[in-house]
């Protein structure tokens, strides 16, 4: 990473030389021989750090660090004394000064220096998008009027009052895990501190535990610097690990140990670091299979389920599909200029009859580019993705279930046993989420409560 760096000294061979070396560097350097010109360079030019002498002809060191941050908070800058005060290196630090260096030094301390510079603006970087993407997620409301999610209304409300609480969203891909994860952390007292996100999935187990954990300087080969891991980071905040089933056991052990104790140590480091986190973690994995086959730590699982909040796929929630669809509609007509009025009573049944494996996700990929291709009005079913327009004109025979789409049937199958089964799984789930009210239970299944009341008290015979 070049940075912008400018060195305010009067000393010209030092000043001279400074640049040369830094340029070699990769760097790009410009430099000013008094605290005047430094001030008009800083001004004109931004600097990204500023390499300043206590002792000008001019102007005081120490007074130019707070008239530097007046201008930019964001400049760092390295005192350059020759006189090895330690009090007023010191001072210097208590100002803001990032860090400090004794005339005569060498290059390659300066180039130190310049490192850990790189990462912290980097992971001031790396925050500033953190926090972009939780002010979107922010505006993205959460769309639902299916009985099945009421229980997921009601969970998001009471987490968000006990911001101590673990959480555990569980779901498929594309229900809206995060978007849940965010819910809970901006209604809830932590909300002005960060919402960190990482998905497990998505890196190495080496890069997950630099990430989550941080590493001291030389930890491993490259570590050229002290980073702070996301869990650091977040500290007085939240932390989203999307994807949590896929950490490896020995990420896990460390992990449990923040969830116990609130400790973490860096990569490489021998300190204990306090952090005041909340944990939030999403996983589309069956965990309970996972702890079977030695995967997944059980005692680790057990503390992230204090309060698990289970997301219902799309398919499973009746008009929502239409709601949310809608709301898409709206907010792509939106970005892309369009004003298409909404979709066709034939379009919608097609919308409700396609099983979303994608879910919400998909969903929204489809509503977008619809919006995009569209020239008309409404969307009819001629404009629906070819897949989504097909499965409606398949006959009730042609349509293959979603539950059966990677089901084997076994030697000595008995097909009503089976349906009991599924029958009796359903019924106990339903009454489970609308917590045993016999009148919403009834409601989520599509049948009348006298139909529920019967089958209930026929499976108890």
């Amino acid at each position: 990473m070049a940075l912008e760096i400018l060195i305010i000294d009067d000393e010209e061979t030092l000043r001279m030389s400074l640049v040369e070396g830094l340029k070699d560097m990769g760097h790009n350097v410009y430099a000013a021989s008094d605290g005047k010109t430094g001030m008009e360079a800083i001004e004109s030019k931004g600097p990204q750090a500023v390499m300043l002498d206590i002792r000008l002809p001019d102007a005081n060191g120490l007074q130019l660090i707070q008239s530097i941050k007046a201008i930019d908070e964001s400049i760092q800058i390295i005192i350059m004394t020759a006189y090895g005060d330690i009090r007023t290196a010191v001072s210097a630090i208590k100002q803001g000064a990032f860090d400090y260096i004794h005339k005569p030094f060498d290059l390659d301390e300066i180039q130190v220096i310049l490192k850990r510079i790189e990462e912290t603006l980097r992971m001031k970087q790396k925050l500033f998008l953190l926090e972009k993407e939780s002010d979107a997620l922010i505006r993205q409301p959460i769309i639902g009027q299916h009985p099945s999610m009421s229980d997921v209304f009601h969970k998001i409300e009471v987490l968000s009052k006990n911001d101590d609480v673990t959480v555990l969203i569980r779901g498929e891909t594309g229900t809206g895990k995060e978007l849940v994860a965010s819910a809970i952390h901006h209604a809830s007292s932590r909300k002005n501190a960060p919402l960190v996100s990482i998905n497990c999935a998505a890196l190495s187990q080496n890069l997950i535990e630099s990430e989550l954990f941080g590493h001291e300087k030389n930890a491993f080969t490259g570590a050229n610097a002290l980073k702070k891991g996301l869990i650091e980071i977040a500290d007085g905040g939240s932390v989203f690990l999307d994807e949590i089933g896929e950490l490896k056991p020995d990420t896990q052990t460390k992990f449990l140990r923040v969830l116990e104790d609130k400790k973490m140590k860096r990569v490489g480091g021998l300190e204990d670091i306090q952090v005041d986190v909340r944990i939030i973690a999403a996983t589309n994995k069956d965990l309970e299979k996972a702890i079977e086959e030695k995967e997944f730590r059980e005692d680790l699982y057990y503390r992230l389920n204090v309060v698990p909040v289970c997301l219902p796929p799309l398919r499973e929630r009746g008009e929502d599909i239409l709601l949310i669809a809608r709301h898409f509609l709206t907010l792509y007509n939106q970005k892309f200029h369009k004003q298409i009025e909404g979709f066709t009573k034939e379009a919608e049944k097609c919308l409700l009859d396609y099983p979303w494996k994608g879910n919400i996700r998909e969903l929204k990929n489809v509503v977008e580019r619809m919006v995009i291709l569209h020239t008309g009005k409404t969307i009819d079913e001629k404009a629906l993705p070819s897949d989504i327009g097909e499965n409606n004109k398949k006959t009730p025979k042609e349509k293959k279930h979603w539950m059966m789409e990677e089901t084997e049937i076994p030697e000595g199958f008995s097909l009503e046993e089976h349906l009991k089964e599924i029958e009796a799984c359903y019924l106990n789930h339903a009454l489970e989420k609308c917590h045993h009210n016999h009148t919403q239970a009834a409601e989520l299944l599509g049948i009348s409560r006298f139909a529920l009341k019967r089958r209930t008290e026929k499976r108890k015979k």
